[in-house]
């Protein structure tokens, strides 16, 4: 009986390690719902919101369908403001996978939607957009990266600088396991797996 609790001891802690990221990777998800704009239609550049910083040019929300449907909720923002603008944050080092929705500008031509991904300003992945049509057309985007430093990710427009472009929203970045931390957790599993065993056939025993 020690020994099996033993077993279990060390099982739980193997798990509950392999839980804990072996990096204190940044994880998120935003939505760019957190505030109310009113009740009507409408737009409004800010400098930063919900844990993003705007370029030069700001980071315009868009709420309750001035120009176009949300993916979720009310709001959304579109990555051309009175030119092409960007947002940024920054992330700790660790291994990821990148999700968002993105939308092209209802009735905006193709050369005005793109959208990129940057890591430390070098462009990693794209949304190309095309050309919008009479609503929205979200659709889920991703990307798996590993930043080895603290590293800045940055979104931003693509193409004509015109105050019309491109839409994102709910994005989130979630925190993969490296290998080692993946072999913990098996091998946790496989100690509580015997552990259970062992007692299963303890309680097997019988006598007279």
């Amino acid at each position: 009986m020690r020994i099996t609790n033993t077993l279990k001891a060390v099982a739980v802690a193997a798990v509950l390690t392999a839980a804990t990221p072996a990096l204190a990777a940044t994880t998120f998800s935003t939505n760019f719902d957190s505030t109310n704009f009113g009740p009507g239609a409408g737009f409004t550049t800010l400098s930063s919101y919900e844990g993003w910083t705007g370029g030069a040019n700001g980071i315009e929300v868009q709420y309750n369908n001035v120009a176009g449907a949300p993916f979720s909720g009310a709001n959304f923002v579109e990555l051309d403001t009175n030119a092409n603008s960007s947002m940024s944050r920054m992330i700790d080092a660790g291994s990821y996978i990148l999700r968002y929705w993105y939308s092209d500008r209802p009735n905006v031509p193709a050369n005005s939607n793109g959208i990129s991904v940057l890591l430390n300003g070098s462009s990693v992945f794209t949304s190309a957009g095309g050309a919008g049509g009479a609503n929205t057309n979200w659709s889920l985007q991703t990307f798996a990266f590993t930043a080895a430093a603290p590293t800045t990710l940055t979104f931003a427009a693509l193409g004509r600088s015109d105050s019309l472009g491109g839409y994102i929203d709910s994005v989130s970045l979630s925190a993969v396991p490296e290998p080692m931390t993946w072999a913990m957790m098996i091998t946790g599993f496989g100690m509580m797996g015997v552990a259970l065993r062992n007692r299963r056939a303890a309680a097997k025993v019988t006598y007279a």
